[in-house]
């Protein structure tokens, strides 16, 4: 394959993906204007902001600055030749994709355990929260399951 077909198709997702991050940016801005600012309740009177008024805000920065920072990446890679051939040399690595594949096998693992665990704790908590994390539990479970039947059968 061609490194500059490579890298043509490297920029047509980056374009993809910057359009798509470029949209989401304005999503934790709109949660913090109405949610917050507006102090709408949805469900229980006793909300986050009641106890910890700053961690929302935390939070929506945090996301904010995630987002900008790959905006900031995309860009670069739109705009530079040399970084986009950086980033290719990098993601095209058989040993940084091996890594990759691990280290995210493991932290599904991981998270699958720590949602079980949770799970069972809030059954004891509130009926509520345990429905939740029951629903969540089982829909990454169904979504494992099918991701690797489709992976078994396609290799």
């Amino acid at each position: 394959m061609n490194n500059e077909e490579t890298i043509e198709s490297l920029r047509k997702k980056t374009t993809l993906r910057l359009t798509v991050m470029s949209t989401s940016l304005s999503l934790p801005i709109i949660i913090v204007l109405v949610l917050g600012i507006g102090q709408w309740k949805i469900g229980e009177e006793n909300s986050i902001f009641e106890k910890v008024p700053y961690v929302p805000y935390i939070i929506a920065v945090l996301l904010l600055g995630w987002i900008i920072w790959k905006i900031v990446g995309y860009i670069r890679i739109l705009n530079s030749n040399e970084y986009a051939e950086k980033v290719l040399i990098i993601k095209n690595d058989e040993r940084n994709k091996y890594i990759r594949l691990k280290s995210n096998d493991l932290i599904l693992k991981i998270f699958i355990y720590a949602l079980g665990v949770i799970t069972i704790f809030s059954a004891f908590v509130d009926y509520q929260y345990f429905i939740a994390c029951v629903g969540i539990f089982v829909v990454l479970v169904i979504i494992n399951v099918i991701v690797t039947i489709y992976y078994n059968k396609k290799f």
